[in-house]
Order: C-alpha cells, then sequence, then structure tokens
C-alpha cells in the first residue's frame, strides 16, 4: 500500500494502483492529521462510540465480519478466572487414559467441575442402541445444564474425554477442556441471557459412536445449535466426514488334519481370502470418496491343521449415508461368496454407523470469523478424510465442530507425535482459546435469535440436499 500527497494535502489511500477508499487524512493549520471514517477503514481501523458519543474508542479491523465488541473482550477476558482449573483437568483426563465406555475418571472429574459451578446435572442417561433399539445406561456419559430467563435458544456443547488404546493420541482430553473453558466462561452471564446451556458429556467417540445412542434415545430434540471442537493441525470449520461402519466377518469350517486328511476340512481361511481378493477386485468401480479397508484377525493357529475359524473386520466410508450402505451391501455379497465356494458358515454384524455430516455454512462462517478475531494461528481449509460421530448429530440439528491446531501443520492424530502434543502446555493454551471462540459463538448465538432461526433454516436446505444428492 503507498500515500499519494496531493497540493491540498488529502492523502488518496490506494493498493495495487487502484483507489482502495477516497477517505482523507488532512493536514491542519496546527499541524493535526484530521481522518474522515472512510480513511480510519482504509488503513484498517474503525472508532467505537458510547451510546451518548462521548467517548470514541480506536480499534483495529482484524478480518471482515471477525471483530469482537468491547463487551466479547471482556467476557473472554474472564478466561483468566478458571484457566488453571481447566489445565490442571486436561492434564489429569490425559494422564489417566480410559478407553471408550470405561471414562468414569474423567466423566466424575468433570461433573465434579460442573456441580461446583451451578449446573443441575444428570448423569448416567439411558441410551439406545441405534442397531438393536434397545435401551441401556450409559455409565459415562452426562447432561449439565444451566437455564437463563425463559424464551430464549437451548444451545449444547459437546465434550469427548475417551482415549485411544496408549494414550490420548485423538486429543480429546483437549476436547473436554475446550468445552469446559466454554461452558464455565457462559456460566457466568447465563442469567443474564435469554435461552438454556445444555453441556453433553459424550462418551465412547473412539469406535462406539456414543453420540449416536444418545441420538437415538432422543436426547438431542430440544437442542437448537450444538458446537464442538477437535484439535488437529490447523483451525477449520466446514470439513468433511465420511459416513462410516465396521463389518465383523467370522467363518467356520471343518478342521482336518492338513496332510494326512485335508479333503474331510472346510477352511475357513480360504472363505476369508476369497472375500478378501472379491473386496479388492470391486476397487475400480468405486466412488472416488469411498474407503474401504480391512484385515484378517484370526485364520488358524498351526498350518498342519485346516483353520476351522477365520475372522476379519471391513470398514466402508463415503461422504453421504446412502453411498455408504451401497458399500455395505457389497461387504455382505462378496462375503456371501467366499460362503459359498467353500461351504463354510458365515456369520456377519456390523458396528454403530457413524453419519456423515449436514453442514451449515452460515455457523461455520460464524465459528470461523470468531477463531479469526482471537488471533487463533493458521487458519486452512481441513481437507483430510475421518469419521465421528459427531455426523449422528448433525443430521437431526444444526452443528458446528472448530478444529483447533495443536501441532505443526501435517501432523495427524492418531499418531505418536500428536499423542505427545496433546499433553503440552501449549495444547492447553489452544483449547482455551477453542474455548473462547465456542463460547463468543453461544453468546452471539442467545443474543441474536434471528440468526438461530436462519442457521435452523439453512440446515433444512443443506440436509433436504444432501439428501438429494445421495
Amino acid at each position: 500500500m503507498k500515500s499519494e500527497y496531493h497540493e491540498n494535502k488529502t492523502i488518496l489511500i490506494k493498493e495495487t494502483g487502484s483507489v482502495k477508499n477516497s477517505g482523507t487524512i488532512r493536514l491542519t493549520p496546527e499541524g493535526d492529521l484530521k481522518l474522515d471514517e472512510a480513511a480510519l477503514k482504509a488503513l484498517g481501523f474503525k472508532l467505537e462510540w458510547t451510546e451518548d458519543g462521548a467517548v470514541g474508542t480506536l480499534k483495529q479491523i482484524t478480518d471482515a465480519g471477525a471483530e469482537l465488541t468491547s463487551e466479547e473482550l471482556a467476557f473472554v477476558s474472564e478466561m483468566t478466572d478458571f484457566s488453571e482449573l481447566i489445565g490442571d483437568a486436561s492434564k489429569k483426563i490425559y494422564d489417566n487414559p480410559e478407553l471408550a465406555f470405561k471414562e468414569s475418571f474423567a466423566c466424575d472429574l468433570l461433573c465434579a467441575i460442573f456441580e461446583n459451578h451451578g449446573f443441575s446435572l444428570e448423569r448416567s442417561p439411558k441410551g439406545v442402541h441405534p442397531v438393536t433399539k434397545e435401551p441401556w445406561t450409559m455409565d459415562t456419559a452426562f447432561i449439565a445444564t444451566l437455564d437463563g430467563m425463559s424464551g430464549g435458544p437451548s444451545i449444547a456443547l459437546m465434550l469427548e474425554y475417551d482415549a485411544l488404546p496408549g494414550g490420548h493420541a485423538c486429543g480429546h482430553n483437549l476436547i473436554a477442556s475446550a468445552g469446559l473453558a466454554a461452558a464455565l466462561l457462559l456460566a457466568k452471564r447465563i442469567p443474564q441471557l435469554k435461552g438454556r446451556l445444555v453441556v453433553y458429556g459424550t462418551p465412547g467417540e473412539e469406535g462406539k459412536a456414543g453420540k449416536a445412542h444418545m441420538v437415538e434415545a432422543g436426547m438431542f430434540q430440544d437442542i437448537d445449535v450444538a458446537l464442538v471442537t477437535h484439535p488437529g493441525d490447523r483451525w477449520a470449520t466446514g470439513s468433511d466426514f465420511l459416513a462410516t461402519k465396521t463389518a465383523t466377518i467370522v467363518y467356520k469350517g471343518v478342521p482336518s488334519h492338513a496332510s494326512a486328511a485335508p479333503e474331510k476340512g472346510v477352511s475357513a481361511l480360504d472363505a476369508a481370502v476369497i472375500t478378501y481378493n472379491a473386496i479388492e477386485l470391486q476397487r475400480e468401480h468405486l466412488r472416488g470418496d469411498a474407503r474401504v479397508h480391512g484385515f484378517i484377525r484370526d485364520g488358524g493357529k498351526i498350518c498342519n491343521v485346516v483353520p476351522d475359524r477365520a475372522e476379519m473386520d471391513w470398514a466402508v466410508r463415503a461422504l453421504d449415508n446412502v453411498y455408504m450402505e451401497k458399500l455395505a451391501n457389497m461387504i455382505e455379497r462378496c462375503a456371501q461368496a467366499g460362503a459359498l465356494a467353500t461351504g463354510a458358515e458365515m456369520e456377519l454384524s456390523w458396528s454403530v454407523p457413524y453419519g456423515a455430516p449436514v453442514k451449515v455454512p452460515t455457523l461455520d462462517r460464524l465459528v470461523l470469523d470468531l477463531a479469526k478475531a482471537t488471533k487463533a494461528g493458521l487458519i486452512k481449509s481441513f481437507d483430510v478424510l475421518g469419521s465421528s460421530d459427531l455426523g449422528n448429530v448433525s443430521f437431526e440439528l444444526p452443528t458446528c465442530n472448530l478444529w483447533f491446531a495443536i501441532a505443526g501443520e501435517g501432523t495427524m492424530p492418531h499418531t505418536v507425535e500428536f499423542l505427545e502434543a496433546a499433553g503440552s502446555d501449549e495444547a492447553v493454551g489452544a483449547a482455551l482459546n477453542a474455548g473462547k471462540v465456542m463460547a463468543l459463538a453461544a453468546l452471539r448465538l442467545f443474543n441474536d435469535p434471528a440468526l438461530v432461526a436462519v442457521i435452523q433454516e439453512e440446515f433444512i436446505v443443506s440436509k433436504q440436499r444432501l439428501i438429494a444428492q445421495s
């Protein structure tokens, strides 16, 4: 950018040779510079006046649509009141990793904090298995609620806290921390707001689809908008998640001595190998977004006995639920082929499916703009395709997932490097910032019912479009 001086002492702000703004900066006889609002904006600043117009505050414009008001700045500054508490909780969850649906320590820790901060708490709610439709008690789930004044929206925050074998290599300790930070920030303001804040402790994301059980039980029916975070290598919203589910296939054959009487045996392993090859031969005919991956878990115990048992897992993924089900049907056909070819008996069962998300651009932009306003860090579209039970929630109501950076670009979850990053002080700092962004988004939604209505209408249209495209 350059400034061009003229005889009347007016400066035209220009960029790349074209006039950016016709605002002026004038030099007074006293030697002062006078700038009009257009010139201020061209320079990247604006004036925010008090209601009586007596005092103006000069503010830097960080990004279009990404400006915080003085009230919002004061709001997020209150994070210092409990940042130590949140950092301590994150470290304790990190140091005590628990697998899906076994997160007793993390659940107890978080519930105690919410109770101490005035939330009404429902522990061990009844979930419903999405496949069998059987109700069951989700011992490590919880719902913490804080009511404001009547008449406003119900905004949800979702926390995760389960680990992978070997530790928090997906950083769910930080999802819990970010959600906790947002909830405690909002707790101070809820009494003055119209609406209701609902915090969901959602166990079993890793391989158990805990949120799907909660959706099936109707736990999100009264929620208008849901927010959640996830650590990664960048800040982003609007990312794709693939719909997925996993088949476990078991073949039962007939054992026999592989040398003395092979003709009396039926090889379960042969059935698995035929199935494996049949699936591989289908890859030429799959859509570009399809993912099909599997392995043989069991294929016998010793080479001189015809294997009488084989077991394999196959996962299917796609950008929409309908095509994912088509891939599942292909797996079943190939599994039947292995059984028919060898005469082995076949049993096939499916895991709980993770759904594809319904994206709501207005909600995603709101959250990302607020991340920009808090100077979050590297903001870049997320183009790595994974799966999450978040998709099941987002198919029911407007939902936004905020990725926040805790590691260098290219460092992916489920790696040793990500495990190390998830336990760092820097990661806790990023989680606190993500919590600020979520709290700010919720605050704006509480204060703007019209925006909530727009988001809900957009969600309906996006969902209908996704179904039609499928």
